[in-house]
């Protein structure tokens, strides 16, 4: 009758235990962003792009809300001067974003230095990236793609985050031990919940001292950003637990359970406050992701601290009393197992992701180290629940030795924990942001020198565009606030197509945008901005070539040569073009097409833009050498000079074109 009941409730319990994670399988399994470590994940102007006018702002977006107490942000031109003109604002729309003022801009290229603390969990994460202004920018290292490092994760800061959680184990360990395992007052139990508060409070110390350190920030200014915040909570749980530990040894009244229950919930409070300030503080599902990890970290503490409290309470426990207090104990350890189990799994998916995650990055690799350990500490939990608590006569001696083994390796596993929450979660880790496509820039002025305008075509590939066209003034330079625009497109590379107009709106004073298809085919595209000013028309003439996709180039440099470029345009075809003799001046411009055999394709015509570095593009007259083979005349200056070349494909070809898109460096 009595094995009846408690087999019955055994099956409650397990029931109950299984509804509980059912439940909370279905909260962590709704969609939720998931982050930690305030990475970069947008920016505004974006990484990499092209800007035909400059911003008067930079707009940063991160994966956690970001501490603005804590955070600096740079616009730094090529020579290192910065440009940030005012103090950084928080926003709301998009959420987790700072926004920052900049003075004016002239064209060039500008780099978006930023460092900030995550408002979530303290963690720091610092990058850069660039975008160009009139120019194209020029490629970052794919660390500084905009998305930032974490610089969170030093020796320090692991070694403080283990020794916190060994002290929250005992001082858990101990209390559940107390109250759930003994039968008996154990007073060696207390001293092991004093040894830990004291490595509580030197891990707390430790987390705060180096979260502070990591910011930079001076400490007078600390307490109203968050990692003081943070700080304050910590230092007020560490008080709580110990008053509650002086409570248990000097109150009469709180000298049993109650005072033990007491340190053990003012010790939960604690293990709470360092998660709420951990990886699954972060992101839109935060709730439920702090109830799961607090969960998990409750299970281990009292599987693995309560072993340890219970080794010190068999010390004193009567002999008659040994087995039963052990087995009491591996009643409850096969509880928490599940548990441990259980919530780490839904952590693991919701922080690790993939398959490929868990074995490609350091964190999977982490928590597969993690679930070894822990699989290894079951294994010897299952040892002594079916052997050694079956053998009375030899039950102590080995129950020591096999629980010094797991106290040994939950040692262990502690210390991973505590990398984990120094690490970067996959889920969490933006991927570097695709290349942006380069808008077509295209610049200009009247032949009467009365008015400069800059044309911003985007993406720039043959289809729908957004244009955006900025006017000023010839020679102050200042906006013009022109009455209307409207652009005429033809395309100097085709034959038979009619041109097409589109009339821009005003967006700003010296601001003309609108969008349309009117870059319909890919080639090479004579431009002309009719500006209209108090009744008077001006055209601008444009010359813009439609963006291709990247094509690979090798260069062979030879002394006294010229450097020969070649092209790679699919399907095995190439182009070798080179300039000679190469250096500033009168230059001959050659460009010969070779098929997958490496035959010369007989090409019968060409079309040929040059783009200086400093303006002044312009169409080619190109003569044919022989079929393939073209030549033009150019007057080149120094620096870096773009071309685009298009040539139709010889009958029996399957039609198209040819775009090649080079860059020839002219040096003296």
């Amino acid at each position: 009758m009595i094995f009846a009941r408690r087999r019955a409730g055994l099956r409650q319990l397990a029931s109950s235990v299984l509804v509980l994670f059912a439940a909370l399988a279905v909260l962590v399994s709704t969609p939720a962003i998931v982050s930690a470590h305030a990475l970069l994940h947008a920016s505004d102007p974006p990484a990499g792009s092209t800007l035909g006018s400059a911003p008067s702002v930079v707009t940063l977006t991160y994966g956690e809300t970001p501490d603005v107490r804590l955070t600096s942000v740079k616009v730094l031109d090529s020579s290192g001067n910065d440009h940030v003109a005012g103090l950084i604002e928080a926003l709301t729309d998009p959420p987790n974003s700072i926004r920052v003022p900049i003075g004016p801009l002239a064209d060039g290229a500008y780099t978006v230095s930023w460092r900030t603390v995550s408002a979530v969990d303290g963690h720091v994460s610092a990058g850069s990236f660039v975008f160009g202004i009139g120019v194209a920018p020029p490629s970052s290292p794919a660390d500084q793609e905009g998305v930032g490092t974490s610089q969170s994760g030093s020796p320090p800061g692991i070694l403080a985050r283990w020794i916190l959680y060994l002290g929250l184990v005992a001082l858990i360990g101990a209390a559940f031990v107390a109250v759930a395992v003994t039968r008996r007052s154990v007073p060696d139990l207390l001293s092991m919940a004093a040894v830990g508060w004291i490595l509580t409070a030197i891990g707390t110390v430790g987390v705060v001292a180096v979260q502070w350190a990591e910011t930079g920030a001076p400490i007078e200014e600390l307490p109203g950003t968050s990692v003081g915040v943070s700080a304050l909570a910590r230092l007020i749980a560490l008080a709580v637990m110990g008053a509650t530990l002086v409570g248990l040894s000097a109150v009469p009244r709180l000298g049993g359970r109650r005072g033990w229950l007491l340190v053990g919930l003012a010790s939960i409070g604690g293990l709470a406050v360092d998660v709420a300030t951990g990886h699954a503080a972060a992101g839109s599902g935060w709730l439920p992701q702090i109830l799961v990890q607090s969960l998990h970290g409750l299970a281990a503490a009292g599987w693995m601290g309560g072993l340890a409290g219970l080794l010190v309470a068999l010390r004193t426990t009567p002999p008659e009393d040994r087995l039963v207090t052990a087995r009491r104990f591996s009643f409850w350890a096969g509880i928490g197992l599940v548990v441990v189990i259980v919530t780490g799994a839904i952590r693991a998916l919701v922080e690790v992701g993939t398959l490929e995650a868990l074995v490609g990055t350091s964190f999977g690799v982490v928590v597969l180290l993690k679930s070894a350990g822990l699989l290894a500490l079951g294994a010897l939990g299952a040892f002594n629940r079916f052997v050694t608590l079956r053998n009375a006569a030899n039950f102590v001696g080995r129950m020591r030795r096999v629980g010094g083994a797991e106290i040994t390796l939950a040692v262990v596993v502690l210390g991973l924990s505590a990398l984990l929450v120094n690490q970067t979660p996959p889920t969490s880790a933006v991927a570097n942001p695709a290349p942006v496509a380069q808008p077509i820039v295209a610049t200009g002025n009247d032949f009467g020198t009365s008015v400069r305008a800059r044309l911003v075509a985007t993406p720039g590939a043959a289809g729908s565009n957004e244009f955006d066209l900025a006017l000023t003034d010839y020679d102050t330079g200042e906006p013009l606030d022109a009455d209307g625009v409207a652009l005429r497109f033809q395309i100097a590379s085709q034959q038979g197509v009619a041109p097409s107009t589109l009339q821009l709106t005003r967006s700003a004073a010296g601001r003309f945008t609108a969008t349309g298809a009117n870059l319909s085919i890919d080639g090479i595209w004579q431009l002309t901005a009719t500006v209209t000013v108090g009744g008077s028309a001006v055209d601008v003439p444009l010359l813009a070539a439609t963006t291709v996709a990247s094509e690979p180039v090798q260069s062979l440099v030879s002394a006294g040569l010229p450097t020969i470029y070649t092209v790679q345009l699919g399907a095995g075809r190439t182009a070798q073009v080179y300039l000679d003799p190469g250096g500033p001046g009168p230059n001959d411009f050659h460009v010969t097409f070779f098929d997958a055999a490496g035959a010369e394709l007989p090409t019968t015509s060409a079309t040929i833009a040059a783009f200086p570095e400093g303006g002044g593009a312009a169409l080619l007259t190109p003569r044919m050498l022989e079929p393939g083979h073209f030549v033009a005349s150019i007057d080149a200056v120094a620096g870096q000079l773009t071309v685009d070349i298009l040539s139709p494909l010889p009958e029996g070809s399957g039609g198209g074109n040819l775009h090649v898109h080079v860059t020839i460096e002219v040096s003296s």
